[in-house]
């Protein structure tokens, strides 16, 4: 899930993604998982910058390979593909890669090609699903249907994706050359088309043919993956360096740990609860792709810019409670943003960063603030590891 807000004190985009308890973890503080990040096969390098065009904040950008299925040759990298555990697939902005780089594409029974207007909280992003071979950090996965976004060989959108959002089909209007979602599914939830002589109609592809998150498509380490962040202080960091580690207890380096509370997701949706104020908010989610933590307080006063800007730091608590009853309070710090940003206008990552959600979504989005300082962890649906079968999240 992604949402944009307009900032006032400098140009930036603001991302922000989805589509038996314990003791309590201060993230305000930092939390767990400041360790410097783990080396092998199964990582790959994280990084918080300004993005490719140079006004993202609390982004985690991460590099992948493409290539032609079988191919060694044919074969791109592209960095600053924005990390969401808050969707599923590889999509890449047609215009980060070459005019001259094709991949084959999904096709019907009758070989037209398949679209996809994918939903994010922000917006619509629409084009083509394709098929590669993937390559993150150290780890592979073979003819994974991933989405071009923005291809000129479909450049008509059509009015039943269109008039579900803003369509983010640039470099620009997306913040980043794609977006890799590694959420706790295998398949997204996108609606698919096809547009023989451009008329487009709704389809249903096969599971095979749903573009998928190819970290459930490795080889091995494919049970889940760990987001792996460092702290920042409370005026932000102009640069992050992390880690997006692959499996959940198949290495040495990526078990549980200290993260002993499993929060089971709703099966169906991903979901948990969160509740803050008094008020159970049971749509909630954790969500590297949001650059805000997002949630109803109507008396925190809000900036032109759109985030939450009270007088001075708050120090506020929410409980995180999974499906199966696990439930753990959390401390979050939200700071005047307008401050945030005039006093360090190089700061690229916040971790006291927040923005209302609406008053009518039954959701508290802890996004990419959540995550700086704490190691999370998301398990995909179906998959076993030594904290039980997915779909989950710890930290």
């Amino acid at each position: 899930m992604r949402r944009f807000i307009a900032l006032v004190p400098f140009p930036v985009i603001l991302l922000l993604a989805a589509c038996g308890g314990g003791g309590s973890s201060d993230l305000s503080t930092g939390g767990g998982g400041t360790n410097p990040p783990p080396s092998g096969s199964n990582v790959a390098t994280l990084t918080i910058d300004a993005g490719p065009s140079q006004n993202s904040v609390n982004t985690a950008f991460v590099s992948v390979t493409v290539c032609s299925p079988g191919s060694t040759t044919n074969c791109q990298t592209i960095d600053h593909i924005e990390v969401d555990t808050g969707s599923y697939g590889l999509r890449l902005i047609s215009a980060a890669l070459p005019s001259a780089f094709a991949l084959p594409p999904e096709t019907d029974a009758s070989g037209d090609t398949i679209v996809e207007c994918t939903v994010f909280a922000d917006g619509v992003s629409w084009g083509p699903v394709n098929t590669a071979d993937v390559t993150i950090g150290g780890e592979t996965a073979s003819s994974v249907p991933i989405q071009i976004i923005g291809s000129s060989d479909f450049s008509t959108v059509p009015s039943s994706c269109s008039d579900r959002g803003m369509t983010e089909d640039t470099v620009s209007t997306f913040g980043a050359n794609g977006i890799l979602g590694v959420g706790a599914f295998v398949q997204d939830d996108g609606f698919y088309y096809t547009c023989p002589s451009g008329v487009c109609s709704q389809i249903e592809p096969s599971l095979a043919q749903e573009v998928a998150n190819p970290v459930a498509l490795f080889a091995t380490d494919n049970n889940g993956v760990i987001v792996e962040l460092p702290s920042v202080s409370a005026t932000g960091s102009a640069s992050v360096t992390g880690a997006l580690v692959f499996g959940i207890g198949t290495e040495s380096n990526n078990s549980l740990g200290t993260a002993t509370t499993i929060y089971t997701l709703d099966p169906e949706t991903g979901n948990l609860s969160i509740t803050f104020n008094g008020t159970i908010y049971s749509s909630s989610f954790l969500d590297s792709g949001s650059n805000a933590n997002y949630f109803v307080d109507s008396s925190i006063p809000v900036c032109a810019s759109g985030f939450f800007c009270p007088s001075s730091t708050m120090a506020l608590t929410a409980t995180v409670t999974g499906i199966n009853n696990a439930s753990n309070s959390v401390g979050f710090n939200v700071a005047n943003a307008d401050d945030l940003f005039s006093a360090n206008t190089t700061g690229i990552a916040f971790n006291n960063l927040a923005a209302p959600e609406q008053p009518d979504n039954d959701a508290f989005d802890f996004g990419l603030p959540f995550f700086l300082g704490t190691y999370v962890y998301t398990a995909i649906a179906g998959q076993s590891t030594p904290g039980g079968t997915g779909p989950y999240v710890a930290f």
